[in-house]
């Protein structure tokens, strides 16, 4: 067994025996264990050979604790917030698709499951992510685990084809280049608030280095959608920056793209060429016929196909398709699948979370500029400004880059949302 595999099995093994008593620690487990997704690791065999499915050890043994421990959220804060209420609707109505849509197929009662088990984790998030030192481990976490998937690339770990990284990397809903590339894009912002939030050069060089990791990742996957995100996050982050960081923040930016260039190869400039010749790439012309068919399929259906029918659908939409393919744009999929009704649903569920996620950094300017919180003897900051406006930035990104790709039932998503509604009870807190 390798020190890796072994190194694992102790901090999961010690992770899941501590939820019972302290559920904070089975939530942090689960967010490694969903970046690490051990199984398809390969130090991972000892895992595969038990059989054992990590995640739904880890999320049982914090619900577990959840129940034992029934931790409290402070004054004003909500179990059930808005958005994680309109979730609920969400998945009630895309599990009702099921029913009147055109066929009940595994693929949709796959995703149906798994919006579910995605609700009950949110579920247990909010619960248990009440304080800002909660917080802050949460997202140091989530960087850690998306700082090792960028050591795994820089190693040459995956699936490569053509000079593209193309499988083989990240959780299960990341895994292939696109997801890869937007989840790690989405990292970025919160990357930059911890950079700023650090206390010490230690600090600053870890968030340097898990950035140069992300953007390396980002880099290897040749993924076009990155742009988009990257744009509008600049744009969002800089304008929601304070006062006086938006310039600082801007020399950032310039500095940021400067150095992230050098990670770049003729490959990477070649695949982002395409963009003004789609014309000549069958891959974007065929997303823009499937996306007619999503439009056709919407007009014919109202209220959807059902959840996980486009796949097989759209073959009788586009006769000369001979294999069976995905929207490629969350959009797109969310009005084929679950019609107009889930369409306003989802959009009004990201919406409600970025405005929310807007008050919260007006909020912080009544605040202290940093709140001091303690992990036995590391000292850390915490503000809430810069976490606000490092995860609407993130959210805003991921959506922009996910109108090239299907991310409708992806956790990574979904847990970012469930960030925002912890930070807003967090605030709670600190209002008093």
């Amino acid at each position: 067994m390798s020190l890796t595999a072994i190194a694992f099995w102790i901090s999961y093994v010690g992770g899941v025996l501590a939820a019972p008593f302290n559920p904070v620690a089975g939530m942090l487990l689960y967010i490694l264990v969903y970046h690490l997704n051990p199984e398809t690791q390969w130090w991972g065999e000892s895992v595969r050979a038990l059989g054992l499915r990590t995640s739904f050890i880890v999320a049982a043994a914090t619900g577990l604790g959840l129940l034992l421990r029934q931790p409290r959220l402070a004054h004003g804060a909500r179990q059930f917030p808005v958005p994680y209420v309109l979730a609920i609707l969400f998945g009630i109505f895309a599990l009702g698709s099921l029913v009147w849509g055109v066929e009940y197929g595994e693929r949709g009662a796959y995703l149906a499951e798994k919006f579910v088990k995605t609700l009950i984790i949110l579920f247990i998030l909010i619960r248990c992510i009440r304080t800002p030192l909660q917080y802050q481990l949460v997202i140091m976490v989530w960087l850690l685990g998306v700082a090792y998937v960028g050591y795994e690339a820089t190693g040459g770990a995956g699936l490569v084809q053509a000079g593209r990284l193309t499988a083989g990397l990240g959780g299960p809903d990341f895994n292939d280049s696109s997801g890869l590339a937007v989840h790690m894009v989405s990292t970025l912002p919160l990357v930059g608030a911890c950079f700023f939030m650090a206390r010490s050069w230690w600090g600053r060089i870890a968030a340097l280095v898990t950035g140069a990791l992300v953007v390396n990742t980002i880099v290897a996957t040749r993924t076009r959608n990155v742009l988009v995100g990257l744009a509008v996050m600049t744009i969002s982050g800089v304008l929601s920056l304070p006062r006086g960081y938006r310039v600082k923040g801007f020399v950032a930016v310039i500095i940021g793209t400067v150095l992230a260039i050098q990670l770049t190869d003729p490959g990477w400039w070649e695949r982002m060429a395409t963009i003004r010749t789609y014309q000549q790439d069958a891959s974007s012309t065929s997303r823009l016929v499937l996306w007619k068919a999503a439009l056709a399929m919407a007009t014919d259906y109202p209220f959807g196909i059902g959840l996980g029918n486009f796949h097989q659908l759209v073959m009788d939409y586009v006769p000369d398709l001979t294999v069976e393919r995905s929207a490629h744009n969350t959009i797109i999929a969310c009005l084929a699948e679950l019609g107009w009704p889930g369409l306003l649903l989802f959009l009004v569920i990201t919406g409600v979370s970025i405005v929310r996620l807007g008050r919260l950094r007006r909020t912080a300017r009544s605040l202290p500029p940093f709140e001091e919180v303690q992990l036995y003897r590391w000292h850390l900051r915490f503000h809430l400004g810069w976490h606000a406006v490092a995860l609407r930035t993130a959210l805003l990104g991921y959506l922009a880059c996910a109108l090239f790709t299907t991310r409708l039932f992806t956790e990574d998503f979904w847990l970012m949302l469930g960030f925002g509604m912890c930070l807003a009870n967090v605030s709670r807190g600190l209002q008093g």
